[in-house]
C-alpha cells in the first residue's frame, strides 16, 4: 500500500509541475527590417554602359540587399566578393522602391568606392524557368578602378527552386 501511496504522490506531482510549467504566452512579435521588402538574394549581371553586353564577359552572379545593423533604412548591396565585388551600403526609399549610394562611399570588399545610381526594384516582374513571378532589380554602379565607366546591373529575386539556380545571360 505504501508503494502505491508513493506511486500516486509522484503522479501527481509530475502532473501539478507539468500544468504550471506550460504558461502558454502569445508568441512575440519580433517584426521585420525597414528594408524588409526590398531585401533577399538575386540573380544579377553586370553589363557595359550599353546596357547589352557582358562585362568582361560575365554572367548572373548571387547578391544579397539586406538591412544594416543600425536599422535606419540603409541597405546593403552585396555580392558576396564574386566577380565584380561590390559590398556598399545605399540609401532606399520605400515607397518608391528605390535605391542609391553616396558619391564614392567605402566599398568593403576591395577598400576602394562605389557610386551606386538609379536602383530599382520592381515586384513580379520577371518570370523564371519555373514560371514563378518574382521581383526585379536594377541599379548603375561607377567603381573607382574604372573611374568615368558607369557599369549596368539588372536581375531577379532568387527562388530557390533547381530549375532557377545559376541561371545564364542572353540578351
Amino acid at each position: 500500500m505504501k508503494i502505491y501511496k508513493s506511486i500516486i504522490g509522484a503522479l501527481i506531482l509530475m502532473v501539478s509541475l507539468s500544468l504550471t510549467s506550460c504558461d502558454e504566452v502569445e508568441d512575440i512579435n519580433v517584426g521585420g527590417s525597414s528594408v524588409e521588402k526590398m531585401s533577399g538574394d538575386w540573380w544579377i549581371i553586370a553589363l557595359q554602359p550599353d546596357g547589352v553586353t557582358p562585362a568582361y564577359g560575365g554572367d548572373y552572379e548571387q547578391f544579397s540587399t539586406y538591412n544594416t545593423a543600425a536599422n535606419n533604412g540603409m541597405m546593403w548591396v552585396d555580392d558576396h566578393g564574386h566577380w565584380m565585388e561590390i559590398k556598399t551600403q545605399v540609401d532606399t526609399d520605400l515607397d518608391a522602391m528605390t535605391f542609391e549610394g553616396e558619391d564614392n562611399a567605402d566599398e568593403l570588399i576591395t577598400g576602394g568606392t562605389v557610386t551606386v545610381s538609379n536602383g530599382v526594384i520592381t515586384k513580379a516582374t520577371y518570370k523564371t524557368n519555373s514560371n514563378t513571378m518574382v521581383d526585379e532589380i536594377s541599379f548603375e554602379a561607377e567603381f573607382d578602378w574604372d573611374p568615368g565607366t558607369v557599369y549596368k546591373f539588372k536581375g531577379h529575386k532568387r527562388t530557390g527552386f533547381a530549375e532557377d539556380e545559376n541561371p545564364h545571360y542572353s540578351n
